[in-house]
């Protein structure tokens, strides 16, 4: 490392975060910064529901809502469906990182104007604007940023640290490879099939399309599927040498949209080898499938309940008392859902 280089700041959700490792502490010339990314027009406000006492539990924590898109053209606002969404937990003195990916399908409040229906659709309606409010004011908490990526950067980054190594099912093996040809259809990133099942050393493109993956069982695995890639793609991260991190950071970074700026990313500089991924969940974690309006939803059993126990997971809360706006929003779920 030359004297012009320095560990200058960590990238958090670097490339749909959960697939690119959530934390990575890179050494970077200072004359050479990468292009600004696409920044929101303001960040995430606030969230006044949650009583002072939880507010003041959260300063010591930096909470990023993360979005995954679904957008061939590249596009990151509104009518874009969200294919993913993952709230990203840091604890910022110890650099543990907590993980809870939102089942798109969850049947939660969507706006102000009281519209309920199913979580995706709420960036699909807004941006990542409405979604982090949508997400904010469900969940009780106080995001303090977002950022969203699409397919394309998902898998150029991944291509960037040379693949991860996954063991794929049979079932998993029977559709890969069609996610596989819509994949690189969708981004213009070159791949190639799979030829078995068994363990496999995926690119960028095939790890995108496991990622994917669906039809063979259910949203909770797809899920766990992208959780299980976040710890993969974090561990390749984390040993990456600097010229790597160099190209993972200006390739990313043009193509994300987000309300990340440097000044955010400075308080972290003292626990940069201390950041890992400590435990992902899903949300809700008790729950009910139900068709609603002939579409397939998910609904939280009941809302209250699983906004305690996401407290308790992200913050180490055992008595966490969900706000009363939650329990309004609870007690309609359950009027809209019957149950």
């Amino acid at each position: 490392m030359t004297k012009y280089l320095k560990w200058g700041f960590v990238v958090i959700a670097a490339v749909w975060a959960a697939l690119i490792g959530t934390m990575i502490g890179y050494a970077w010339n200072s004359t050479h910064i990468p292009q600004p990314v696409k920044t929101a027009q303001q960040p995430p406000a606030q969230n006044t529901n949650i009583s002072i006492e939880t507010q003041e539990k959260m300063e010591g924590y930096w909470t990023v809502a993360v979005f995954g898109v679904d957008s061939r053209e590249g596009t990151l606002g509104k009518e874009t469906r969200s294919d993913m969404q993952m709230v990203f937990n840091v604890n910022l003195e110890t650099g543990e990182i907590r993980v809870v990916s939102i089942y798109r399908d969850t049947f939660l409040k969507l706006n102000q104007k009281g519209r309920y229906g199913k979580i995706n659709d709420a960036y699909f309606l807004g941006g990542p604007g409405q979604a982090v409010d949508a997400l904010t004011e469900n969940l009780d908490l106080s995001i303090d940023d977002y950022a969203s990526f699409s397919w394309k950067s998902v898998a150029d980054a991944i291509n960037i640290l040379g693949g991860i190594d996954v063991d794929i099912s049979h079932e998993e093996f029977r559709l890969i490879n069609g996610f596989i040809t819509e994949t690189v259809e969708s981004t213009g990133v070159g791949s190639h099939h799979l030829k078995k099942e068994g363990l496999n050393h995926l690119d960028g493109v095939q790890a995108v399309a496991y990622a994917r993956l669906r039809k063979m069982d259910t949203d909770f695995k797809r899920t766990e599927r992208q959780r299980e890639v976040v710890d993969l793609v974090l561990q390749k991260a984390r040993k990456a040498d600097l010229g790597t991190l160099n190209r993972l950071v200006t390739t990313v970074l043009p193509q994300t949209s987000t309300s990340i700026g440097l000044k955010d990313l400075f308080p972290l500089i003292k626990n940069i080898n201390q950041f890992h991924l400590s435990g992902t969940e899903g949300f809700p974690s008790k729950l009910k499938d139900a068709v609603i309006k002939k579409q397939d939803c998910v609904v939280p059993v009941d809302l209250d309940t699983n906004v305690k126990h996401l407290h308790q997971f992200l913050f180490d809360e055992e008595d966490y008392e969900p706000s009363e706006t939650v329990k309004e929003i609870s007690r309609q779920i359950k009027i809209q859902t019957g149950k």
